[in-house]
Order: C-alpha cells, then structure tokens, then sequence
C-alpha cells in the first residue's frame, strides 16, 4: 500500500474515531472515556513521519473536522485538568497524588526541564523572572519554574481556572509567593519585568495567536526571550499551532520537535536587543 493509500485509511480512522467521540452522552473524565481519548490520541501520535502526515492532514474530510477536533480537545483538557486539579487540593498527601497518580508527571517533569535548560542555555544574563500565559487550573509548569529557582507569576483569562490553579500551589507548595493574575494577555502591561514569557499551547486560536505574539513583542523588554509550545504534523490537529514565521519579528533562537512521547513542540524566541 502507497503512502497516499495508507494516508487515507489513516484519515478515515480519525473521522471516525472524532465521530465516537461526538457521539459520547456526555463529556466526562470516566475510565471509559479516557480510553476512548487516548485511543484517539495514538491516531495523531508524533511518530508519524512528515510525509505521511502531510497525507493526512491534506484530505478533505479531515480539513472539515479540524476546527471541531481542536475544540473537543480543548473542553476536554480542560476538563481534565480540573479533575487533576481538584482531586489534589482536596487529597490529603497532595505531593504524593500528583506524583504517584498523576499520569502525565514524569511527562511534564521532562518536557518543562528541557525548555529550562534552553531558556538558561540561550540567556546572555541570568534568567530570574518569568510570566506563564495560559497557566490554567493545573499549573504543572508554573511549580516547574518555580521548583527551577525562577520567580513565577501566572496569568489566565479564566478566573475559576485561575482560582483552582492557585489552590493547586498553595497545596503543593505552601511558601510559594507567586502572582495570580486574571488578564487576557492582550490586555495586560508591565510585561518588560519578566525576562521570559511562556505561552501555554492551548492559549488562543491560530489568528488570536497572531495578535498576542503582536502584543509581547510590543512589550517585552529587549533582550527578553519568548518560549512558545505549539505543534507539528497530524498534533496541528489537536493544538492552534504557530511557526517560525509566525514569530516574527522576534528572532527564533532553537526550535525542538520531538518524535517520542507525543511532547508538545517548542519554539524559543528572543525580541532583538
């Protein structure tokens, strides 16, 4: 079977598996549920090469279904997120739930300690405060930075998301001293105080993404670097991604695609000093 074969019987399985999905009586974080979902999820895993997913994303049917799949996976990381959230605010041992439960901590262990390591590797001075935009209900990240050494503040448009991602570090980390600030980006000054910015994947839609990227380059500080998960291949399906043109006019400094673990791409940029 040619590549073209295959790419088709691929999309096939991707219209339908979103289908399954649509069909559920209620989007919910069941045992069931979440093996549909990661069922799903294989079908857009990174190991597919790029020729094979050009193949796929270039067929009609799954053009269609790609503004409805990135609104599905959005609700429902949401949703998953506040579950996670929930059950470790109220969990008497919330450091031992998020790590011995949680199914996705050594993921976010690894993928935030290599951009870490980057933003400290392209810095031509110390790295000390940093924004994260889209911290969200379950702010794993944020904890990361600040776990690093790094003063955090956090930002969400959503203030209940806000609010529960706060309690999630107060439990975790009790003398944390981080900011919470319920601002759409867009809106939101003073952000030449932080030497980097990290953009959550899910903040915004490919065209919003444009006006935000627009807005920090405006206020950023010279010199400030700008680290921004987005996603490549069939993943464009499920995350609003941007490129390194996208970026523009800031300078990109190191991009990373990955092929294992299904890791979001990382996109690090600086503004021009």
């Amino acid at each position: 079977m040619n590549i073209s074969n295959q790419a088709l019987v691929h999309a096939t399985k991707i219209v339908d598996g979103f289908q399954h999905i649509k069909s559920m009586s209620a989007l919910e974080i069941t045992p069931e549920n979440m093996t549909t979902f990661h069922q799903f999820l294989d079908l857009l895993s990174n190991e597919h090469g790029s020729d094979f997913a050009d193949n796929v994303l270039a067929q009609q049917e799954i053009q269609a279904i790609k503004p409805g799949i990135q609104q599905l996976f959005s609700q429902a990381s949401s949703l998953y997120e506040r579950h996670w959230a929930e059950r470790i605010v109220k969990s008497s041992e919330p450091k031992l739930t998020l790590s011995n439960e949680y199914p996705y901590y050594k993921h976010y262990q690894r993928a935030t300690g290599l951009e870490i390591n980057a933003i400290h590797s392209l810095a031509a001075t110390p790295v000390r405060n940093v924004l994260m935009v889209g911290s969200g209900a379950l702010p794993l990240t944020t904890l990361a930075l600040h776990q690093s050494g790094l003063s955090v503040d956090n930002l969400d448009i959503n203030g209940p998301d806000l609010l529960l991602g706060q309690q999630v570090c107060d439990a975790l980390s009790e003398q944390h001293q981080m900011k919470f600030i319920h601002n759409d980006i867009c809106e939101q000054g003073n952000l030449d105080q932080y030497d980097v910015i990290w953009l959550a994947a899910l903040v915004g839609d490919e065209s919003l993404k444009e006006k935000i990227i627009a807005h920090l380059y405006a206020q950023m500080k010279p010199g400030a670097q700008l680290v921004v998960r987005t996603a490549y291949n069939l993943r464009t399906l499920l995350y609003p991604s941007i490129d390194e043109q996208g970026l523009a006019p800031f300078q990109l400094k190191l991009k990373i695609q990955t092929y294992a673990d299904n890791f979001h791409s990382i996109l690090i940029a600086q503004k021009p000093e």
